[in-house]
């Protein structure tokens, strides 16, 4: 038996029969393509089955991540819950944005809610105003919003060629990385523009989607390389469910940015920035910028310091009328070290600002209608050697913020390298996500909040892991764990004045485990299952109340999730990317279980060109994957996708 989340029981026979014949469906395409398969295995080798034998399973296993100790060391090694999206993985899938991307994660949620946004979280609480606890960044720059904690997708596009990797932690990481790293970390790694040099240009053009960008990269003296690139793109209308009509969601952007890398290993500096510019079919505009400057200064016996600073401000006009703006700026400071030979030691500190100033009918709603928050922070960990095989990791991060005070948010962490191929790993930590200037600041004079009494949620979790390469060509990652919350937002009425406010009224538990691994089936064909199932059991405290129901609890995430991709290589260069998932109901949000299927064939013309032809959501002309929170569904199309892909 296993649990599908909210009380419910039931077998694997209990799933959608639409799924089991997916899966049938997609078992048969791939052995119809397998004798074709195997002919690519000739005398000539293509750019692409190249490409794909650079992702061994041995490499895959050994990718490099930053992201579990803020410090390299090989994905097998990593005492976390974290898996890597690799930019050929990224490429192959035909995705057109980070969001698109991190569907390839089998431990995050992803559920798109129109054209131009998504909800995204990893272990639950995935709504559209309750996935505040997933910490995203984009080379090291942290681009959740201070005013409600979230993420505003369509500000922050990437230029998909140019990510090295995405490496997807599961599980909190506030003690490196602060509040609103609660369920789990998002790092989006970019390449050093010394792997950009030379031109691109990358156009796409579908029934939904389009998308243009060119880049160029070239050398700066002896020691330096830079890029620059510009981007256009745009998405179509979803539909209104269960009306049928268009959403009058559609809109479209445009982007531009450049970094450069200069110096030398011992000290090496990195600069780069995007402006961006977005209009909405439906009215009004979004524009903002970034800048971002970092400094890694290499020290005797493999310390290092590092420095980094960015700036970064967001400007939304929904009217002509009406403006809003968020400025951030960051200064941290890095220091690892080691102890003799048995203790790694990384330490820093860090100073973010966040000012904002809202327009006349938004500062009668957010009071006062502008303000200046700080965040300060200091943290350090300690991984000690008990044994050659056995590591013990013990830190804490203490941080000071404006509206929530002072947060510590420990944790202890320790894996055993069983052998080369095994490891295993537990974990328990602290985690909080502290008060936004929405929880503390709405109001509605006579009838909502403002709430100066609210305070941080928080979150105890307990983990345990394993990870494995059983065979030369299969790797396989488990997880487990059991997260106690406290405190978690409701939306309350109170029986005084004002009558309804938010709270902190919700608390209880969820638990679940994660399976994700890789197979190479034959040297041109490699599989990637994963499935995560989770249970909740979230309560009010007695005498409370949530009028906000689901929207503020964890009552609209799926109770499992199944995903299978295939990555096979053909012959005449081409190759084929097949993705299929398996989505559970949300039933409080009245979304029921779907399944979809993603195909992209690509043909490498040449070693510097490539045609393809993309189709998303293949299975239903229209699908519902999340609601807004205010009562509206939409509906995501059917999309098919043609490319052209030149690098010169």
């Amino acid at each position: 038996m296993v649990v599908l989340g909210w009380g419910r029981r039931g077998t694997l026979h209990d799933y959608p029969g639409a799924w089991r014949r997916a899966a049938l469906g997609f078992l048969a395409l791939a052995l119809a393509f397998a004798p074709f398969a195997a002919r690519a295995q000739t005398a000539q080798i293509t750019q692409s089955l190249e490409d794909l034998r650079q992702l061994s399973i041995e490499d895959l296993a050994n990718v490099e991540v930053t992201s579990v100790s803020k410090r390299p060391e090989a994905i097998s090694q990593a005492p976390a819950a974290i898996f890597v999206i690799t930019h050929d993985d990224i490429i192959r899938s035909g995705a057109t944005n980070v969001p698109e991307a991190l569907r390839l994660a089998p431990n995050l949620e992803v559920a798109r809610i129109n054209s131009q946004d998504y909800t995204i979280s990893a272990r639950g609480f995935n709504s559209a105003n309750a996935s505040d606890k997933l910490l995203v960044m984009i080379d090291g720059r942290t681009i959740y919003s201070p005013f409600f904690h979230n993420v505003v997708w369509d500000q922050h596009q990437v230029m998909l060629d140019d990510v090295e990797r995405i490496e997807v932690i599961s599980g909190p990481g506030g003690t490196l990385w602060g509040s609103n790293a609660v369920n789990g970390v998002v790092n989006i790694i970019t390449k050093s523009s010394r792997d950009t040099q030379g031109g691109l240009v990358d156009l796409k053009y579908g029934s939904f989607d389009r998308q243009g960008a060119g880049r160029w990269g070239g050398k700066l003296g002896d020691n330096g390389t830079y890029r620059a690139y510009a981007m256009g793109f745009g998405e179509g209308s979803t539909r209104i469910s269960p009306k049928g009509i268009g959403a009058g969601d559609s809109w479209n952007g445009r982007q531009t940015g450049f970094r450069t890398d200069f110096g030398k290993r011992e000290d090496a500096f990195t600069v780069q920035g995007d402006l961006f510019e977005n209009q909405f079919d439906s009215g009004g505009r979004s524009n903002g910028g970034n800048l971002l400057g970092r400094w890694t200064h290499q020290l005797d016996n493999g310390s290092s310091l590092e420095v980094q600073a960015f700036y970064d401000r967001a400007d939304l006009h929904p009217t002509a009328a009406e403006q809003d703006n968020i400025n951030t700026g960051d200064l941290s400071v890095q220091h690892v070290f080691k102890i003799g030979e048995r203790q790694e030691i990384v330490w820093g500190a860090g100073e973010r600002v966040w000012n904002d100033k809202f327009g006349p009918f938004d500062s009668a709603l957010i009071v006062p209608g502008s303000q200046t928050l700080t965040q300060t922070n200091a943290f350090g960990q300690d991984t000690i050697a008990l044994l050659d095989n056995l590591k013990l990791t013990l830190g804490t991060k203490l941080e000071y913020d404006t509206l929530g005070g002072f947060y510590p948010m420990p944790s202890a962490r320790l894996g055993w390298q069983v052998n080369n191929d095994n490891l295993l790993w537990t974990a328990v930590s602290r985690a909080v996500e502290t008060p936004s200037r929405l929880d503390r600041e709405l109001t509605l004079p006579g009838f909502f909040g403002p709430t100066p009494n609210f305070q941080a949620e928080k979150l105890i979790a307990y983990e345990a892991g394993y990870r494995t390469q059983p065979f030369e060509q299969a790797t396989l990652s488990a997880s487990f764990y059991y997260n106690q919350y406290q405190d978690i937002r409701t939306t309350t009425l109170t029986g005084g004045t004002p009558p309804i406010a938010f709270g902190n009224n919700l608390q209880g538990d969820t638990y679940g485990f994660e399976v994700w691994g890789d197979v190479r089936i034959f040297p041109w064909w490699r599989l990637s299952p994963g499935v995560n199932f989770l249970h909740k059991d979230i309560s009010l405290k007695p005498g409370t109340n949530d009028i906000a129901g689901s929207q503020t609890a964890a009552g609209i995430d799926p109770g499992h999730q199944l995903f299978l991709r295939s990555y096979i290589d053909l012959p005449g260069n081409t190759d084929l990317f097949v993705s299929l998932r398996q989505i559970g109901a949300l039933p409080l949000a009245h979304v029921p279980s779907y399944y979809e299927v993603d195909v992209r064939f690509a043909w490498h013309v040449t070693p510097a060109f490539e045609a393809s032809l993309t189709g998303q959501n293949l299975a239903h002309a229209h699908h519902l994957e999340a609601t807004n929170g205010f009562g509206q569904n939409n509906e995501i199309p059917r999309s098919i996708l043609a490319g052209l892909r030149w690098s010169f």
